[in-house]
């Protein structure tokens, strides 16, 4: 019997009844139709914080965040205090996050967790909690799968979920990478689906209270970290600072001063991976929200567009993708190039798939690391300063209403080891939306790959007529590094 199944049980806790707050009046249009779900787009950085922000300030009755990274940075702390705020004028707040990265933030979080209204638990906790590499020499076939599911939660009647963790590179605020990234804001009947698979997570046996995990502090600790953050937000997130005047400046704040948010009503679907994937063997599909998700997208008939920061399709994908490519379907794939990816061994499971690519006649690009473009959308300065890009959305559009916006990568990681969730939605608007950007704009950022008359690789972006025969602005090191991990036999777990 393992830990998990030996420990006592604990009261359920469930989603708060939406009929009890009023948020939707504040922000949205009325619903037309109670079978469609209203969805709005959050491209931008800035969009995606203001709105995750706005939505805390005027919460009524709950709060419910579940994220893989919640970095102790910049950001983190602004949500921290704003969610400390709604504790404090009666919100219940529940945080769930995945263990893997908490180890600066767990004082923190477990002084939040004093509060009466806010409950903070861990999932899949390590089970060396200060040299917590030894986890994975003691445990590794459990603490190397993890929670990677992305959900933000407001009054059981807002929902936003998508590819962005919480952290200065994902909201435009940045630190050592600019991620170029993608939610959805979604309110109707999809947001009732979000609540029942947070609760099954917050419930499960893998999700463990904080004070059970760390003990070292005491109510004294949560007087100390509310003075903190209220100094940090007086100072850093005063009407005085250039981040917050170009949240002020971003189209979803400048939408709620002209009125309310315009909604693309549509039928919607949320597809959540069951908690129980992390404990089964991953050849059993029963608990893998992946193959329904696939299904629901269909077979497209005339165009896939595909994008996503890692991807490693193996041969079952690479058998789908030549079969579309047969039936004459127009595929395009936009991932990292080297130099824009944050976990090189993923892209040497993905180099070698791209000849074979190429010659089926998919349309592939990579992401640069460096580009030009409009400052207030991509390369935005920071608390701390401006750096490169990172691809880290992921999304696909089928033909022309079919779209899935959500935390799956398309990698054996994602599909098998990982939980994850994502947003099926049927909306002609949303997948004009994407098409037009990998038409019109993706070119701008992204290298273009071919095969030379040899049959090699070559890259080329659509603004110089310069051509590469290796992988651009990467050092021999780099590409020597990623050649040799293409050697190693992993890739079922990249």
């Amino acid at each position: 019997m393992s830990d998990f199944e030996s420990m006592p049980e604990r009261p359920a806790s469930y989603a708060l009844p939406s009929e009890d707050a009023d948020l939707l009046n504040t922000f949205f249009e009325q619903q037309p139709n109670a079978d469609l779900s209203g969805f709005y787009p959050l491209i931008d950085g800035l969009d995606a914080f203001a709105a995750r922000i706005a939505l805390a300030e005027v919460a009524q009755t709950s709060i419910d965040v579940q994220y893989y990274l919640y970095h102790r940075q910049e950001t983190g702390k602004v949500l921290s205090a704003y969610l400390l705020k709604a504790a404090e004028r009666g919100v219940r707040v529940r945080i769930l996050l995945d263990d893997m990265s908490q180890a600066e933030s767990e004082r923190d979080l477990a002084a939040l967790a004093r509060h009466d209204n806010i409950e903070v638990r861990l999932f899949n906790p390590l089970n060396h909690r200060k040299l917590r590499f030894l986890s994975f020499i003691t445990d590794y076939s459990r603490v190397s799968r993890r929670m990677h599911n992305k959900s933000f939660i407001v009054d059981s009647q807002v929902f936003i979920t998508g590819g962005r963790n919480i952290g200065n590179a994902y909201f435009s605020g940045e630190d050592n990478s600019q991620f170029v990234d993608l939610d959805v804001l979604s309110i109707g009947p999809v947001v009732e689906k979000a609540t029942q698979a947070f609760d099954l997570y917050w419930n499960h046996p893998l999700a463990e209270d904080i004070d059970k995990l760390f003990t070292e502090v005491d109510d004294s600790h949560l007087d100390t970290l509310k003075g903190k953050l209220a100094y940090f937000v007086s100072r850093e997130y005063s009407d005085s600072s250039p981040y917050v005047q170009r949240v002020k400046e971003s189209d979803l704040v400048q939408s709620l001063r002209r009125g309310k948010l315009n909604l693309d009503w549509a039928l919607g679907y949320l597809y959540v991976d069951d908690p129980n994937k992390l404990l089964t063997d991953s050849s059993n599909t029963s608990t893998h929200m992946a193959p329904k998700m696939i299904r629901a997208l269909g077979v497209p008939k005339q165009q896939a567009i595909i994008i996503s920061p890692y991807f490693v399709p193996r041969e079952p994908g690479m058998a789908l993708l030549r079969r579309w490519a047969e039936q004459g379907v127009k595929i395009t794939i936009l991932t990292n190039s080297l130099s824009a990816t944050d976990v090189p061994v993923v892209h040497a499971g993905y180099a070698g798939y791209r000849k074979e690519l190429l010659a089926m006649g998919v349309n592939l690009w990579e992401l640069k690391r460096n580009f030009e473009v409009t400052p207030k959308k991509i390369k935005i300065k920071s608390f701390t300063g401006s750096s490169a890009a990172s691809l880290h959305a992921k999304t696909m559009a089928f033909d022309h209403e079919q779209v899935f916006i959500g935390s799956l990568n398309l990698d054996p990681r994602s599909f098998n080891l990982n939980t994850e969730q994502g947003l099926v939605i049927t909306s002609p608007r949303f997948n004009r939306l994407l098409r037009r950007w990998v038409e019109n704009d993706m070119p701008k950022f992204a290298w273009r790959l071919s095969l030379d008359e040899e049959g090699e690789l070559q890259w080329q972006g659509v603004d110089s007529d310069k051509i590469y025969h290796h992988e651009p602005d990467t050092s021999r090191w780099q590409r020597f590094s990623v050649w040799l991990m293409s050697l190693l036999p992993i890739e079922g777990v990249l």
